[in-house]
């Protein structure tokens, strides 16, 4: 009775936060709910009322699952399926926009056949003229404008492949391109290559960092050169969504973010590392059955697992998959 004690005290204590309107605490508390009593349906209704609506939808089916008779379950479901009011206008609102842009698009034709000759020469002189003002504005401008970021991916020329499935998280992406900063010291292991007969990456140093991600044996292993730094144990993805094979590179570093795709959504994943597309390294919260396939083709490793890789590698950093 302990657990049960413990779990609907932290029901109790998110709903007193969300009522304060504390939402974040109240989301944490169900969170803890929800791993105490994961096959209670309140932490899971509770949580539906606080997540977006599309991840409120996943959370009561969850419950459903583990009740399909509960009224209160159905009740949300049926909420979280109706449409917002600006779901509801969005359709109008499109096509008002696209029949105006047809009708621009009918005036600017007839004006393009109509136009007299000498009224290109004339719009000819105009943009030269707006082109040189932006030349002089551009030449004596001193301020540097404020640095934006759009991650995209760019398949490397030396280490490309093909994956032969590719999941679709959707990530809002607050990254930074910053070096990592130095891992606190571990004890070395004194192992070379020849005990897990690898090879080194093509075109790495001698005592350049490197991941290898062995998915016969289910391990991640940190190496600098041919020497082993640490070792661990992670989930890849399972034959119906398989990690990709090959040599990549990290080209991206994410401390936090939501992950969703075909049947997930996932808040609040840490220390991610992406090395191909949206393939990536991260941390994981929602089981702990490591040495298992078990992810939609990212690999999973333990929250501390996860920071220590993600503290000792960088952008840049070679990433090797296998069997």
């Amino acid at each position: 009775m302990p657990d049960n004690l413990s779990w609907k005290a932290l029901c109790a204590q998110a709903k007193r936060q969300l009522a304060a309107g504390q939402s974040g605490a109240a989301r944490h508390l169900a969170r803890q709910a929800a791993k105490l009593a994961p096959h209670r349906e309140e932490p899971w209704l509770l949580l539906a009322s606080i997540a977006s609506p599309r991840a409120s939808k996943a959370y009561v089916n969850k419950a459903l699952a583990i009740n399909p008779r509960s009224r209160k379950a159905r009740a949300a479901l049926s909420r979280a399926e109706q449409p917002s009011g600006a779901e509801a206008v969005l359709p109008r609102s499109a096509n008002l926009a696209l029949l105006s842009l047809l009708g621009l698009t009918i005036i600017f034709a007839i004006f393009a056949w109509l136009r007299p000759p000498v009224l290109d020469e004339g719009l000819r002189l105009m943009g030269a003229a707006a082109a040189q003002q932006l030349d002089e504005l551009f030449a004596t401008e001193t301020s540097e404008p404020a640095a934006t970021f759009t991650a995209t991916f760019t398949p490397f020329a030396t280490r490309t492949a093909l994956p032969s499935s590719t999941p679709t998280p959707t990530a809002t992406l607050q990254a930074t391109l910053e070096p990592s900063p130095s891992p606190t010291a571990e004890p070395e292991l004194e192992l070379s290559l020849d005990k897990f007969d690898l090879d080194l990456p093509r075109g790495l140093s001698a005592d350049e960092r490197w991941i290898d991600i062995n998915l016969s044996e289910q391990t991640l292993s940190a190496f600098e050169g041919a020497k082993l730094i640490n070792t661990f144990s992670i989930s890849s993805g399972t034959s119906r969504s398989p990690t990709v094979t090959g040599e990549f590179e990290i080209w991206i570093k994410v401390r936090i973010q939501a992950m969703s795709g075909p049947g997930y959504y996932i808040e609040d994943v840490p220390w991610v590392m992406y090395f191909y597309g949206d393939y990536g390294i991260h941390g994981t919260w929602w089981h702990n059955n490591f040495g298992t396939p078990m992810s939609a083709g990212c690999v999973n490793m333990s929250i501390p697992d996860a920071q220590w890789m993600y503290q000792w590698a960088s952008v840049g950093t070679v990433v090797k998959v296998h069997y």
